[in-house]
């Protein structure tokens, strides 16, 4: 079965496992960058629910960072389309470990259910993330990332590492790196943030 690319448009009209179908047929085809391009719509179809399981569990202040964090981490994780309730319970469980991972980086516990992937072991607690045998998702976002990176002077990058990737807060990012104020890095971490949004979706990118 031959695969044809669809405008955004188009693709914006599909019901979920129609979405996912087309998902499926790109990667088949050996089209990464359209399979993509329809997992992001896939993803952020769901932002507002996303935005609505965070703010449940984090100030107000926090939901936009921890739901875009978690949206990006779907992206990224390769979902193989098997079928659309899969795939809500799939980006749920990586929504919940985002909020959990936060409030570990803060050294501080939410009153919370056990996630899928979590067990009471003492090592690997968090047992394995959502994943499937292809990683061309994840290839895919981290070109985006690392062009992305290049954009920013070798403190910045730095700090968008030290923060974003490696999770640290502002204050210890503020500690290796000398002249940097915790204002700095939440404004470095923001202009990261709202350009990956424009990569990702120009059309979203530019209303926020």
């Amino acid at each position: 079965m031959s695969f044809s690319p669809l405008p955004d448009h188009e693709l914006c009209r599909l019901a979920d496992e129609r979405l996912i179908d087309y998902i499926r047929q790109a990667r088949d085809a050996g089209r990464p960058s359209d399979a993509r391009r329809g997992l992001m719509l896939l993803v952020y179809g769901y932002e507002r629910d996303v935005k609505r399981r965070v703010s449940l569990k984090l100030a107000p202040h926090l939901i936009d960072d921890v739901a875009h964090d978690a949206l990006v981490r779907a992206i990224a994780a390769a979902f193989d389309g098997s079928s659309s309730g899969e795939f809500r319970g799939w980006l749920h469980t990586i929504v919940d470990r985002t909020i959990a991972d936060h409030y570990r980086r803060a050294q501080r516990r939410p009153a919370e259910t056990i996630l899928p992937s979590e067990h009471s072991g003492p090592q690997d607690a968090w047992g394995a993330e959502p994943s499937v045998d292809s990683d061309t998702g994840a290839v895919e976002l981290r070109i985006v990332v690392d062009e992305l990176l290049d954009t920013f002077s070798d403190t910045h990058r730095q700090v968008i590492e030290l923060h974003i990737f490696d999770g640290l807060q502002a204050a210890e990012v503020c500690d290796r790196i000398d002249g940097m104020s915790a204002d700095n890095v939440a404004q470095i971490a923001s202009r990261f943030r709202r350009r990956l949004r424009e990569r990702l979706d120009p059309e979203r990118g530019r209303d926020r």
